[in-house]
């Protein structure tokens, strides 16, 4: 029935039309038993592939795949430590980093560094890759970061286990005016912050302590860092790491800490 209670009559069918297309519409039937049997089955298989795939996830090299900067450069081999060429950084901008020199590098200070390098520092600075930067912390004095050796130094990656943000280390304190950091009547941080979404990580150690990073289950829940030594001379070395969650960490993915 139209609006204004017109009503509307269809025609019917002629009387030339056939039997069959006159017939009403018959559903298909139901799935067998042995259907719906052998659909689980296929789903079975399906999560215990996925599950498969995900329990191998910890051992993949991710930053190989993810950065080209690897292959590009010399590769993991041992290097010694140089910091990227930014003016930010004064006097240390495009050094190697000598763990006797307290006035270049003081403690609770921090800079970029590139590894593995491409030999070539102008294009390691320019080189926006996150997987191939860390980010080399002298520690606060609290912490040994006046030691004339490795120990006083921390390099962590630059990728948040997170999301993969890139965290920055935060030297603020309001304890030692004769440190780097110190602002007075503020709270002490001097750990590694991540501004996206607010993972805090502590130093040395790399554990997440706080955000959404700090949430997640081990090995997902430190950053992965670099081993450092130092050469007869006094200058950091950074050694090869082992890429596994067991050592160095998986970059982007996470490192197991021992606590």
């Amino acid at each position: 029935m139209r609006p204004g209670g017109q009503v509307v009559v269809f025609p019917s069918k002629t009387a030339g039309s056939s039997s069959s297309s006159s017939s009403s519409y018959v559903p298909p039937p139901p799935p067998t038993p042995q259907q719906i049997t052998a659909g689980r089955r296929r789903f079975v298989k399906l999560l215990v592939g996925v599950g498969a795939l995900l329990s191998l996830a910890p051992y993949v090299p991710w930053g190989t795949f993810l950065s080209n900067s690897v292959s590009a450069g010399k590769g993991y081999v041992r290097q010694q430590a140089t910091v990227d060429n930014l003016s930010e950084y004064g006097a240390a901008a495009g050094r190697k980093v000598n763990v006797n020199d307290l006035t270049t590098f003081p403690p609770n200070s921090h800079w970029v560094i590139t590894y593995p390098t491409s030999e070539d520092l102008a294009l390691d600075t320019q080189n926006k890759d996150t997987f191939v930067k860390f980010e080399l912390i002298r520690l606060p004095t609290e912490l040994g970061g006046d030691a004339k050796d490795a120990t006083a130094f921390v390099a962590f990656s630059k990728v948040c286990v997170h999301l993969w943000c890139s965290p920055n280390y935060n030297p603020d304190q309001p304890t030692n005016p004769n440190e780097n950091g110190y602002k007075p009547n503020q709270s002490k941080h001097e750990q590694y912050e991540c501004p996206c979404h607010g993972s805090i990580y502590k130093v040395p150690q790399g554990l997440a302590i706080d955000g959404p990073a700090s949430l997640q289950a081990p090995p997902t829940n430190a950053i992965p860092m670099l081993t450092l030594s130092t050469d007869s001379n006094g200058f950091l070395m950074i050694e090869k790491p082992v890429w596994d969650v067991n050592h160095n960490g998986v970059l982007g993915y996470g490192r197991y800490v021992q606590q």
